[in-house]
């Protein structure tokens, strides 16, 4: 690059600022200053405009297809709603519907996976697989949780055009053919359970998978995100909320699973675990391109060789992310920290239960998955695509109770955390008392977990980013002062054999990034 121009390039205008797919605009200055790949994310804005021009030119697919699942006519009115009516999440674009007639008026959510979200240019299948996790999730619930209150899942389609409705909404032959075939599963004790959804052919195809929800908004049922920075000082809508939240969490495990993995939905209807621990930030770092560490049938009997794939996932996104260091210094800071992780995992592994049984968990829990009333209570429980079966080592109170990030818990922030949870946890002691006398409960787990600064390995190994800071601010502390930038350069050295190469190419893969930011708001391709 010529003096003239890496000058010009340096002098892009301070008030640009990037469009982003989530959240506001970002400026030159603010992509500097964050370790997320902002030449990346600015190309999902292109592809989600994309999908959502493809999604309302198919928007008489759509109807067509509601009415499918439904088992409604031709006479029925199904109304799509407008694009700026859409709601965007990180994964899915949630279209609202409404289904009238002159004696039916129902709202719906069409829920389309956003294929450039979720790897599928990566790893082909990926959103199949994750549609199906979804799937199996609800249908588990379904049968083996009732009392955890969830949209009623209509139907589904996948990628490739297979299609799937609830019996409810089929013919009184399917009902009692479906109602037999369950039978007989149970009777011959085959893997999994038998669901309520059955395949339902179609001509009709969307350009992504898709799934057909109940829209359990009201006017007496919201998010919690709405109203949570307004009420979470108030005592009494917290105690509600936890109690929600602890009766979840108890509701969840109480059926032990045998497996560390995800549920899967079989084309003939069951619903199995038996497909990889589909967690969050595995799919978010491997639509980033980092390679993949478990096969998408891979499930865990213990939980070592699951911790060591996840380990092993981060360090290959190491390697991979180009904003990950920017320095010899820093990248020496990384690999230390990561190296002194692999060590000290031992230590927050339960060996009581290293072999199971597992915990089904919320991977994805936070404000915006879960709706309430006015007192907040919880009236409805959303989002379950990264429901797995994890070690019960990974059970935590949820981290944004201070309302921060995962890593901005310290300092009065941490004391402000610390309160949340003790007085999450007595709730939470109360409610498991009156469900179970197990002496190995949840809560002691949990507290143990906490004592030893197992939560902060747990949840840096499960983050996108958090790692190597919580190892820092909680873990280090806990055998050393902070470690210098001696000790640093001579622990990095044994993360890999050729560590002194990684280094090199880890600073040289940031230049090339922070050059290529430069030109991307130099080019003009911003918004103000």
């Amino acid at each position: 690059m010529s003096a003239s121009l890496d000058a010009s390039l340096e002098l892009a205008q301070p008030d640009t600022a990037l469009e982003l797919p989530n959240g506001p605009p970002i400026t030159y200055d603010a992509a500097l200053n964050t370790d997320r790949n902002i030449v990346l994310e600015t190309q999902y804005v292109t592809a989600t405009k994309a999908l959502y021009r493809r999604l309302w030119a198919d928007r008489n697919i759509m109807s067509a297809l509601i009415k499918h699942h439904m088992g409604l006519g031709d006479q029925v009115d199904c109304t799509i709603a407008r694009q700026n009516q859409w709601i965007r999440g990180s994964f899915n674009v949630c279209i609202p519907v409404e289904v009238r007639s002159s004696d039916l008026c129902q709202k719906l959510i069409l829920r389309c996976a956003m294929p450039h979200k979720l790897a599928e240019s990566h790893n082909p299948g990926s959103v199949d697989e994750k549609v199906g996790c979804e799937v199996g999730a609800y249908a588990w619930i379904q049968e083996r949780c009732p009392d955890i209150r969830i949209p009623h899942l209509y139907g589904f389609g996948f990628s490739d055009q297979r299609h799937f409705t609830h019996e409810m909404q089929r013919s009184l032959f399917v009902r009692m053919w479906q109602g037999l075939r369950r039978w007989f599963h149970a009777l011959v004790r085959r893997p999994g359970f038998l669901s309520r959804y059955s395949m339902h052919a179609s001509n009709c195809r969307l350009p992504t998978a898709y799934m057909l929800l109940e829209h359990v908004g009201s006017e007496n049922s919201q998010m919690l995100s709405l109203t949570w920075n307004r009420y979470r000082g108030d005592a009494a809508r917290r105690k509600n909320l936890f109690q929600g939240i602890s009766r979840l969490i108890l509701s969840l495990s109480r059926v032990p699973q045998p497996r560390i993995g995800s549920f899967q939905f079989g084309d003939d209807g069951t619903v199995t675990l038996t497909n990889r621990p589909l967690v969050c930030s595995v799919m978010m770092l491997e639509n980033e391109g980092t390679p993949v560490a478990m096969q998408r049938e891979t499930t865990y009997a213990s939980t070592e060789p699951f911790v060591a794939d996840m380990l092993s996932f981060h360090d290959r996104r190491f390697l991979r992310h180009p904003n990950m260091v920017y320095d010899e210094e820093d990248c020496r800071a990384e690999m230390a920290a990561r190296l002194l992780l692999r060590m000290l995992a031992h230590r927050y592994i339960r060996h009581d239960r290293r072999n199971g049984p597992f915990v089904l968990q919320l991977d994805d829990f936070h404000a915006s998955n879960v709706f309430v009333d006015a007192e907040w209570n919880i009236t409805s429980l959303i989002d379950l695509e990264w429901l797995c079966a994890l070690p019960v080592e990974r059970l935590a109170v949820p981290y944004w109770l201070t309302g921060c990030a995962i890593d901005g818990i310290r300092g009065d922030r941490g004391e402000e955390y610390n309160r949340s949870r003790e007085e999450f946890m007595n709730v939470f002691e109360a409610e498991e008392r009156n469900v179970t006398a197990d002496v190995s409960s949840l809560s002691r787990t949990m507290r143990e977990t906490w004592e030893s600064g197992g939560v902060w390995f747990w949840q840096g190994m499960m983050s996108i980013n958090a790692m190597s800071t919580l190892f820092t601010d909680h873990i280090c502390s806990r055998f050393s002062t902070r470690l210098s930038p001696r000790d640093e350069q001579l622990l990095s050295r044994f993360w890999s054999e050729d560590a002194t190469e990684v280094v090199a190419s880890k600073v040289e893969q940031y230049n090339q990034y922070s050059a290529e930011l430069r030109s991307l708001f130099h080019r003009g391709t911003a918004t103000v």
